[in-house]
């Protein structure tokens, strides 16, 4: 099992790809926060809770999905700019644009704020990426037995000795004696006369099979095996 790498846009377009993502997490998870309050904080009765729940969605969750979108702009905008100055990406980049984020949303409220924000957003940010480099360690430590098994094999050749075998040539030896026993066979039961009209239909056939053949090899007529056998035994005789 393959662990699907995730390759981020480039820094341009970078920066409105993480607004857009930060407004919908801001707007799934402030319509739950806010139905859930609405529901508990309405009237008794389940209409009025239903109904005080969207009333609730509609009133505070576009403000917490701005929110949200402008921390995900911000912070995009910071890291390309660490990108830009170091000509590098790693976590440090991470790590110092959630610390400048979380100073400069808080810059309307003193610096005291400000401080205050900035360590907040660069710890965060620092554990985000701690468990991020921990869960890449952890995968890479583990064995990838699956991935070999997925790999197509190479075939495993099996060494040919080329030192003939005594019993083969006793096998070869064994098979023509059979095939001559059976032309022989063949023979004996060739010489059975036949009538005139039958031996000249096969005699017919025979010359028409054997000029397709030669047609279609293009070659002259070869004798046949049965033929060869024939001609060993008249020499033979």
């Amino acid at each position: 099992m393959t662990m699907v790498e995730y390759n981020r846009q480039p820094c341009p377009i970078r920066i409105v790809e993480d607004c857009g993502c930060t407004f919908m997490m801001g707007c799934i998870g402030g319509s739950i926060l806010q139905y859930v309050r609405g529901f508990r904080n309405a009237p008794a009765g389940i209409m009025r809770g239903l109904y005080g729940g969207l009333d609730s969605v509609k009133l505070k969750t576009p403000a917490i999905a701005g929110s949200f979108a402008i921390w995900g702009a911000t912070f995009s905008a910071v890291d390309c700019s660490m990108v830009y100055y170091r000509q590098r990406e790693d976590s440090w980049n991470s790590i110092v644009s959630g610390a400048a984020t979380g100073g400069i949303l808080a810059a309307r409220n003193g610096l005291k704020a400000m401080g205050n924000g900035a360590i907040v957003g660069g710890l965060v940010l620092a554990m985000i990426e701690g468990a991020g480099v921990a869960v890449a360690t952890i995968y890479a430590a583990q064995p990838n037995g699956s991935d070999e098994e997925s790999k197509p094999q190479r075939p495993q050749w099996e060494v040919v000795d080329n030192v003939t075998n005594p019993n083969s040539n006793e096998n070869a030896l064994a098979e023509l004696e059979s095939l001559l026993e059976k032309c022989n066979a063949y023979k004996q039961i060739k010489s059975i006369p036949m009538p005139r009209e039958r031996r000249a239909r096969y005699r017919l056939r025979e010359n028409t099979m054997n000029k397709v053949e030669s047609k279609a090899n293009n070659q002259p007529t070869t004798p046949s095996l049965l033929e060869l056998v024939k001609q060993a035994n008249i020499f033979n005789t």
